[in-house]
């Protein structure tokens, strides 16, 4: 009978992807989406394996902190719903219940403002009315999660891509880290949907790209859904986001402004002029601030970040532990360490670091990198007009977000969770500018119609 619900549970997901026209993809047969949901789901079982068979602390387990601890919210709903509607809503905590729970309160940092563990709580709750504590239901619903953010994000790929090419973007979803740290019960899996969302609802409120950037052959795959969904999905994106990770919404944001400012930009020139900009205008702001309220002073708050990091995995010692450039709470300290922080999480862990086998796995995944980047350096499709505006909206977002998680995170295990968020945005970028060989481009029009 345990087993009965996730069944029925899978069977249903896979034919709503089947059927339901929002999941087909350009240039790929009807069935690639239901089989990258199973994908997901492959991989999100053989999380919940690593967690409950390897990593067999359930108190600091990353899945089960969370899920354990929703069991005592779930609970009070049938024992007391004026309590669970406070501990649902945050107008109250119950002691009854929250001094049973271990992750219910943070242990650092109480000046953040967002608390996602309580997110992350909250959401498995909920997820209980449907799984009756099954954490199999669990593990489905989060890969359902995640795979939405991906469709979302191959819609997003597709749309700026050529012809021919649309295919490919697939690849952007294969990564072995990427697919097993986002297809589980972790906060990476619901960032995934919070990203598809912000991105695909960001676009369709941007003014159209300079002539040359979209394809009109299958265009209709993300311009109809936009008109009628895009507001929406920016909002729930957003939240998401600040409920879960916050830190990375506020790296985005330069790139965000700035694609939107002077969209009709189109020459290399133009578009990086915009983007400097925007960061120096960013950073004198973020200078100016700062001494106004230490809560919103950006370089002491990741100082701060760093040093509790390094003392968390001084005092679990971290199997995984590796230096990092050691910053202070003024912005001289931090633009100083970037260039440090960009390597070490484009490529730790080294080969020789690997102790694991998904430590040695995320290892050859930075050496097939490194070779991706060569080869869109070497066979860069000349032909093709490139979209810089688009372009360096990638290269800014991801510049400051791995600069930043490479400063701040000593544990490589965790640099690996936190950079795998926006390695699709990496690859994508890499397989934009590839030239793909004429003897492999097919249309779509060579897949029968479903």
């Amino acid at each position: 009978m345990n087993s009965l619900l996730p069944i029925l549970l899978i069977l249903a997901i896979a034919f709503f992807c089947y059927r339901l026209s929002f999941c087909r993809l350009a240039e790929l047969p009807v069935w690639a989406s239901p089989l990258l949901f199973l994908v997901k789901l492959s991989f999100g079982f053989a999380l919940w394996a690593a967690y409950t068979f390897y990593y067999t602390d359930r108190v600091n387990s990353d899945i089960y902190k969370f899920y354990d601890d929703a069991h005592y919210v779930h609970q009070s709903f049938f024992e007391d719903k004026s309590a669970f509607i406070g501990l649902m809503t945050g107008s109250e905590d119950s002691s009854v219940y929250t001094s049973q729970m271990k992750n219910w309160e943070r242990n650092f940092n109480k000046s953040v403002p967002f608390n996602e563990n309580r997110f992350m709580i909250r959401l498995n709750a909920l997820m209980m009315f449907v799984s009756g504590e099954n954490i199999h239901v669990h593990t489905i619903l989060f890969c359902f999660l995640s795979f939405i953010g991906c469709i979302l994000l191959l819609k997003v790929f597709q749309h700026f891509t050529a012809d021919g090419k649309k295919k490919w973007m697939i690849l952007t979803m294969l990564l072995p880290s990427f697919l097993f740290w986002t297809s589980g019960g972790l906060k990476e899996s619901v960032i995934i949907l919070g990203i598809g969302l912000m991105l695909y609802g960001f676009l369709s409120l941007t003014p159209t790209p300079p002539k040359g950037g979209l394809n009109s052959q299958n265009d209709d795959c993300i311009k109809a859904p936009f008109r009628g969904f895009g507001g929406l999905s920016l909002v729930f994106g957003l939240v998401i986001l600040l409920m879960t990770k916050y830190f990375l919404l506020i790296c985005l944001l330069p790139a965000l402004v700035a694609y939107h400012l002077f969209s009709n930009f189109s020459s290399m020139k133009s578009v990086a002029f915009k983007y400097g900009s925007v960061l120096l205008i960013s950073l004198f702001t973020l200078a100016a601030i700062a001494p106004i309220n230490k809560k919103l002073d950006f370089a002491r708050i990741i100082a701060k970040k760093q040093k509790h990091a390094i003392a968390e995995a001084m005092y679990m010692k971290a199997g995984s532990y590796s230096p990092v450039p050691m910053v202070e709470d003024n912005f001289f300290s931090i633009i100083k360490a970037i260039p440090s922080g960009l390597w070490n999480t484009m490529l730790k862990p080294y080969l020789w670091q690997s102790r694991n086998p998904m430590m040695l796995l995320s290892a050859v995944e930075n050496v097939l990198i490194l070779l991706l980047i060569i080869l869109a350096l070497t066979y860069r499709d000349k032909t093709q007009k490139l979209n810089f505006n688009l372009m360096f909206f990638i290269l800014v977002s991801l510049m400051i977000y791995f600069s930043i998680i490479g400063i701040m995170t000593p544990v490589l295990g965790n640099l690996v969770r936190y950079k795998v968020i926006l390695m699709p945005l990496l690859v994508f970028l890499l397989l934009y500018v590839i030239k793909v060989p004429r003897r492999v481009e097919m249309s779509s029009s060579d897949y029968p119609k479903s």
